[in-house]
């Protein structure tokens, strides 16, 4: 069987192995986020006497939980990468190892991006409507399309493609770093992968620090014909959202590569 081959019902069979042997798993995390989330929102508005949460804060919390639960759960990707007994039973699984990849990609991202914030506006309501009983104030129902309906700055209009992209791209790569950690580190990928993003960041941020203040880059104003660098506010989104778009690609290919690599 090649390694790049992709069948559907190969693949749907994945998510059933996984189903089937890790249900209440599943069903008992499911359970534990949901109590988290109705725990965390009731003692919030016990705080605020009572008073139904209102769009600004279903927004904060939606970003908080997804960001912290989707991060872990990204993090771990690969499972059975994390000990040699369960890497040789994976990898002996009759499948190709794209199969593999994107059942991991799909499943770890696909959580994170659209059931934990359903299962976050289950909830929201679930405990609005229950606090409806305790309260004068009436809860307000709240859609996905008010929370994403923001107004973009007047005066980066003409640029809100490549902002929006690369907002999207960061927020996307937030959870790739995880995902392809969890490719690449057998024991604890998720602090180690955190650790290695850290150093890399204080290494490019002490790398960008000196060239521009002690090397003197800063003084130095590039004309306009020279592309590979951002003279304005739209070239400067259009940089960095191309670059952190190829970030993303870059790292969801090493951890294809490495998965392939431990089928050798």
């Amino acid at each position: 069987m090649s390694s790049n081959t992709f069948n559907f019902n190969r693949f749907g069979m994945l998510f059933k192995q996984h189903f089937i042997h890790n249900n209440k798993l599943l069903m008992y995390s499911s359970v534990a986020y949901v109590g988290v989330i109705f725990i965390l929102l009731t003692i919030v508005q016990m705080g605020q006497d009572r008073v139904p949460h209102d769009v600004e804060m279903f927004r904060g919390f939606l970003i908080g939980f997804v960001v912290v639960f989707g991060i872990l759960y990204a993090g771990y990707s690969f499972p059975a990468l994390r000990s040699k007994e369960s890497t040789i039973n994976y990898l002996m699984v009759p499948a190709s190892v794209l199969e593999k990849f994107l059942f991991e990609l799909v499943s770890r991202l696909g959580v994170t991006f659209i059931l934990l914030p359903i299962l976050f506006w289950i909830t929201f309501h679930l405990q609005g409507y229950f606090f409806d009983l305790f309260t004068e104030l009436s809860f307000r129902p709240i859609g996905f399309a008010e929370v994403v309906d923001f107004q973009v700055p007047d005066q980066i209009r003409d640029s809100a493609f490549w902002f929006v992209t690369l907002i999207s791209s960061l927020i996307m790569l937030g959870f790739v770093l995880p995902f392809t950690g969890g490719a690449m580190f057998m024991k604890q990928p998720l602090v180690k992968t955190l650790f290695s993003v850290a150093i890399i960041v204080i290494f490019y941020a002490g790398c960008v620090y000196i060239a521009l203040e002690p090397l003197g880059v800063a003084k130095y104003n590039p004309n306009d014909t020279m592309w590979l660098i951002p003279s304005n506010e739209k070239g400067a989104f259009r940089f960095f959202g191309s670059a952190v778009v190829l970030t993303n690609l870059v790292m969801l290919f090493v951890a294809f590569r490495k998965l392939k690599e431990r089928e050798v």
